[in-house]
């Protein structure tokens, strides 16, 4: 009889262990790796304000000018209207009068599948008509304005009139999603 109560003890133990204490110590060791993930992804997320504080710090001690300059190089908004008034206000300098604007704001990107690009392209057509010297120096105030503009593309044609010559641009300025 002690060996029957014996065996049914130990078949008794065995079926709990697999029907009770496996299965909870497998979802206790479940909850104890998301406790893990949840405690890591915490700490992350400590980092990065600590990173956001020191950027906001270094950002709330730039000058206003600095401020508007940086918002200038990238802006965080399509404003074609400003870029138009800026190229306009730099040929007016030269002398040069800018006709013919076009416009295209491209989100696309050379890669294949979705961009996650965090920024916009704006695509700017322009013609003018200037001497070649002048237009060099218009040129070379595109390159060293704030504003990140690429030039993609300028076609040039003779001019009816001495030595001018008619131009075609095409330039890429970006803008912050």
């Amino acid at each position: 009889m002690s060996n029957i109560i014996s065996i049914v003890l130990i078949l008794a133990s065995i079926g709990l262990f697999f029907g009770y204490v496996d299965p909870t110590y497998a979802v206790i060791r479940e909850q104890n790796m998301e406790k893990t993930d949840y405690d890591r992804a915490l700490n992350n997320s400590k980092q990065l304000q600590a990173e956001r504080d020191k950027l906001l710090e270094k950002y709330n001690e730039m000058s206003e000018v600095d401020r508007g300059d940086l918002t200038k190089l990238l802006p965080d908004n399509i404003d074609n209207v400003r870029l138009i008034l800026d190229i306009d206000e730099m040929a007016k300098k030269y002398g040069m009068r800018i006709r013919n604007f076009k416009t295209e704001a491209t989100e696309k990107n050379d890669t294949i599948g979705s961009s996650n690009s965090p920024h916009g392209t704006l695509t700017l057509s322009f013609s003018t008509t200037a001497p070649y010297n002048t237009f060099l120096a218009f040129m070379r105030d595109l390159e060293e304005s704030l504003r990140l503009i690429d030039i993609a593309s300028v076609e040039f044609a003779s001019s009816d009139i001495g030595d001018l010559y008619d131009y075609k641009m095409t330039v890429k300025t970006y803008w912050l999603k």
